[in-house]
Order: structure tokens, then sequence, then C-alpha cells
């Protein structure tokens, strides 16, 4: 009898190594109790250990079962959870390089559960996208949900998901809070990470750094850039020029001092040296032959990021090209360890890139043509007013695909680098989806986010958004990301139509009236409403929409404006949004100048 269930035993172990006897459906755990583990190899690099951990939490919060975490030198079971590139034979048919770093496999194969992924964080990567296949979310990162099950049981899953964008990065505050990024598999440049976790040693706007204005202007005033025939040398920030390209002493001084932070960040692969943010470039007679022989400032930047190449093999060495700079050069190529970073900072943003901006779209076909390495910098939101309606979901998609079909292979999206902001939790989750996916439906995206996010308001909001982008497109209204809301007063925000806007927000806010968190989450929406409302009166002063109403000879402040804007700070201070622009203006500082405008135009 021993001797037969040894027997037993070895058949029913060859059955599920082997042939999977019985597929079926794989128990995770059932009513909230598991006869399940979670699998990694018996030397897990940090990212399987952290895989495994991550899955471990989920699936407790989600049935309350505690799974263990066990090497694959144990004896393989079914309803096994195998993370990473364990020793089991599940894994012998998946195509790691093909995964290349980010990508992942979820398969259910012999009665096991196998995840597991690319080079660097794709194990990791497909651990939340299992999450996501059993209903769980991230919409922002304050924001999980979480579906409570006592059983969790999943069977034919054949999933394999690799980036389409190698570099993704969503330039949203909020984006970067490091849950969200590892949920989303979203990159950074290493502003907003501690110092060394980041890939970028440098990241654009540096020669200022390469060769310090504050330490050679007084004595080679030749080092920076001739305008009109004057070396034009500042060490104040906001009059910066930039560097001589063509100088050889300029080159060694910037190769010594990438050096020296080159030295501090060994680590590091990616190295900026990119010219500064305005166009004060150098009209030398030199620099401007390169120029001649080139057609345009490339010729006498991209030569010397060529050389600073050559001088470091082993980096990356990225360059802007921008403003000035976005035409690829005659008769110069990148060398293959150049980073071209191409900025599309003019391209209107109401229509897709491919339809309304044929000069960048050139310059990037151009640069297509000869180099196979470009960092796309996107613009995604309005810079001067950052919490006004920006209907612009609609051309996200359709850029990222053209972009992608011309050789674009990274993407930095710039959003807000402050809290709060027009829709930025919708915008920086969709984007995060479609930049490791730009080709999927994202109507799907759009509708799961709004009514997981602002649970019954949701169908409201959703309305309200197709209600604006169907106006903007119908009415022939532009969009700029130096724009505001008064531009477009007589398109997608008229009277006529804020009033419809308010209108479906009412009916969002009276859903969720007992959820205080749900119901402020619909007005966060109706501030930007609000805002737009407040911008169209100030600039009109004493109109029909104006700030200011007449009564006689009396100029007074209209009570609704006075109103708005109390409402209007209330919620941005409550949403921690810092900055109403780019750069400056908390809403504290924008609601006492709003005052003082009223008080300047009154006439009591």
């Amino acid at each position: 009898m021993e001797k037969l269930n040894k027997i037993l035993f070895v058949l029913s172990t060859f059955c599920l190594l082997f042939t999977g006897c019985d597929e079926g459906e794989i128990t995770l755990t059932k009513n909230g109790k598991t006869n399940s583990r979670i699998v990694i190899p018996v030397n897990p690099t940090n990212v399987e250990k952290h895989a495994a951990e991550v899955l471990k939490d989920y699936i407790q919060k989600m049935s309350g079962a505690e799974l263990k975490i066990v090497s694959d030198d144990q004896r393989v079971k079914r309803n096994d959870i195998n993370i990473g590139k364990v020793n089991r034979p599940e894994i012998s048919e998946i195509d790691f390089p093909k995964l290349e770093k980010d990508g992942y496999v979820i398969q259910t194969k012999s009665g096991r559960l196998t995840i597991a992924g690319g080079s660097e964080k794709g194990t990791l990567y497909g651990v939340y996208g299992f999450l996501e296949e059993l209903g769980c979310r991230k919409y922002s990162s304050k924001v999980t949900k979480i579906p409570g099950t006592a059983t969790i049981s999943v069977e034919n899953l054949d999933i394999e998901s690799v980036p389409v964008f190698k570099f993704r990065d969503i330039y949203y505050r909020d984006a970067y809070v490091p849950a969200y990024m590892e949920w989303h598999g979203l990159d950074e440049h290493g502003e907003f990470v501690p110092i060394g976790t980041s890939d970028w040693g440098m990241w654009c706007h540096t020669t200022e750094r390469l060769v310090p204005p504050k330490e050679y202007c007084g004595s080679n005033s030749e080092y920076f850039s001739m305008i009109e025939g004057e070396r034009l040398c500042s060490a104040d920030k906001h009059n910066l020029s930039d560097i001589c390209f063509s100088n050889d002493e300029v080159f060694e001084i910037a190769a010594k001092n990438l050096k020296k932070a080159m030295d501090k960040r060994p680590e590091a692969t990616y190295w900026s040296v990119s010219q500064m943010d305005n166009a004060r470039y150098c009209r030398c007679p030199e620099c401007e032959a390169q120029y001649e022989r080139s057609g345009g400032p490339m010729g006498s930047i991209l030569p010397f990021v060529n050389r600073m190449a050559k001088k470091f093999p082993d980096k990356t060495i990225s360059t802007l090209s921008y403003w000035y700079s976005t035409r690829p050069p005659k008769n110069i190529k990148p060398e293959e360890n150049v980073n071209i970073l191409l900025c599309n900072i003019g391209s209107p943003r109401h229509i897709p890139i491919e339809e309304g901006d044929s000069a960048f779209c050139a310059d990037l076909e151009g640069w297509g043509a000869i180099h196979d390495n470009i960092l796309l910098w996107d613009y995604v939101i309005q810079f001067s007013h950052l919490i006004a309606p920006f209907p612009n979901l609609r051309t996200l998609q359709p850029n990222l695909q053209y972009l992608n079909k011309n050789g674009v292979v990274a993407m930095f999206e710039q959003a807000n680098r402050e809290i709060g902001g027009e829709f930025c939790e919708l915008k920086a989750y969709l984007m995060a989806k479609l930049l490791w996916d730009p080709f999927q439906d994202i109507d799907p995206i759009i509708d799961d986010f709004v009514n997981g996010y602002y649970g019954a308001a949701g169908k409201y909001v959703r309305k309200y958004i197709d209600l604006m982008h169907d106006t903007m497109e119908q009415t022939g209204a532009k969009l700029s990301i130096f724009g505001r809301p008064w531009d477009n007063r007589n398109t997608f925000l008229t009277e006529e139509m804020i009033d419809e806007y308010y209108a479906v927000l009412d009916n969002a806010a009276e859903v969720v009236k007992d959820d205080p968190e749900l119901l402020f989450r619909v007005k966060t929406v109706r501030m930007q409403i609000d805002y737009a409302v407040l911008d169209i009166a100030k600039k009109e002063v004493t109109g029909q929409r104006g700030a200011l109403e007449k009564k006689g000879e009396k100029i007074t402040p209209k009570p609704e404006i006075e109103k708005l804007l109390y409402e209007v700070t209330r919620i941005c201070n409550l949403n921690g949004v810092t900055r109403v622009h780019e750069w400056n203006t908390t809403p504290n500082e924008y609601a006492s100048e709003y005052h003082k405008f009223l008080l300047e135009q009154a006439k009591l």
C-alpha cells in the first residue's frame, strides 16, 4: 500500500508538471482562506522580492487571506503563483528578451499562475497588471480601489504586455508619488526623487552649469553668445545667454565640469548637454558659418554634443532640440550614444499635431530619418492658467500614435509641476495608460476612471467632458498652452455653454451630496468653470459678463463674482494647489490681486 501511494504521488506530480491534467480554474483564495503560495527564486532579485510582497499585501486586503512567500526549491503545488524567473517549467517558453526592460507576461498554465517580466521592473509591473485584472485600480496617489472578495480565482490568462514607449515620464506632481509611479510603470528624470535613484544625471538647460557665467563672465566673455556684434554674458538667471558652441575652450571647460558631475553620480546613464531656455544663441562668425552649412543652429550644437558623446562613450548624452533648434542639421548625424530631446512647444493643442503643425512634423520626420533615439517633450496643459478648462483629451492618443510611428521611443509629458490643476488625476491616469499602449480604446479607460473616482457622479462628469469637447470642435475653438479662458469666450465658454456645464455639474453634485469626499471632487471640477468665469469677467470689466456692474454713477463689484472668487480660492487651498500660473501666484495671491483689481475699477 505504501508503495502504491508513492507511485500515485509521482504520477500526480508528473501530471501537474508536464501535462497540466486539470487546467481549469486556479483558486488563489476561497472564503477568506488559501492553499495558494507565492513562489520566488531561491536567490530573488530586489524587484522579485518586492513584487511578491506587493501581491501578498493586495490579496490580503482583497480577501483577508494571507499567502505565504516560499522559494522555488520547495515542491511544486497546484494553485501556486510563480513570481519572476523561478525554477519552474511554466517559464520555459517565455521569451524574456522580447519583454525588454519593463514588459511582462501573466499566464495560467499547469494549474498555476505565472507572472514574470523583463530585465528591470517587468515582474513588478506584471503584478500590478494582474491586480488590475482582478479589478484593483490606482486612480490617483490618494485614491486606490481594492475590491473586497473572499474568493479569488482565475483561469485562461495569457497576457503579454510590452510598453510601446521605453521611457514614460508624466510631469504631474501627483504622478511622482512613488506608489503611483510604480503602479503605472512610470519613469522620472530626477527632479522629484531622491538623489541617486534616477537614471538621469542632468536634465535639460545645462550649459549654465557646465560653463558657469558667474565664473567666466568677467574674464572670458568670448565663451558666451555674440548677438549683434556684442558678447552677451550675465549671471542673472532671468537674463542668461548661451555658450558659444563653436569655441574649443568652451568644450574643454564643459567636459571637465561634466566629468566632475559624472564622478558624483557614476550610476546615472543620461547626461544633458543642452541650450538654455531662451533664444540668445550665438551669432559669432564661426557659429553663423556652421549654421549656414547645416541649415540652422543645430549645425553648431550637434557637433559639440557629438564630441561630448565620444568623450564619454559609456554614457548617453542628451541634447535639446527646442525653440530655434528643432530643425535637424544637414550632413551631420548624432552619435549612437546621443539622445535627441525634441520639443513641440509651438504645436496647437485643439487638434492632433499631425494635422496642426506641419513644420514640427517635418522636423520630427527629419530627425527620425537620421537617428533612432528620440525623446519627445510634449505639452499637455495651459501654463498660464493651470486650473482653467483645457479640453485636449481627444488629442492625446492621436499624438502619441503619430509620434510612435515616427521613431519616438521615449516621452516626457509636461503638465503641472504643482499640486492640483484641471483634471490632473484623469489626465495623468489616461496618459499613463497611453504611454504603455497608445493604440488601445480610450473610452473604456475614461469611463472606468470617472465612475471609479467620482462614483455615482461619474456619468455626469463624463457628460460634462464630452459636452465641452464636442462644443470646442463644433465651434472651431483653438487651444494654446499659453492661452486663457477669455480666448474662448465665444466658442466653448459662452454664457449659454457655461450654464449648461453648471447644470450638468449640479446633477453630479446632487447624486453624491451625502458623500463629502465625492462631493468635493465634483466641486473641484466645477472650480474649473468658476475660474473661467472669473477670468472672462476680469478681462471684460463692466460688460455683460464683466466683474463689475454700473448702477447710475456707481461701479461696484458684482456679488456673484466675489462669491466665485472666494469659492475658487477655498477649493484650490483644500486641494493643495500651490500655483494658479506655472511659476507664480498662489491661490491666496490670486484672490488678493483680483480683489485689488475690483477696488481699482470700482467707483463708489
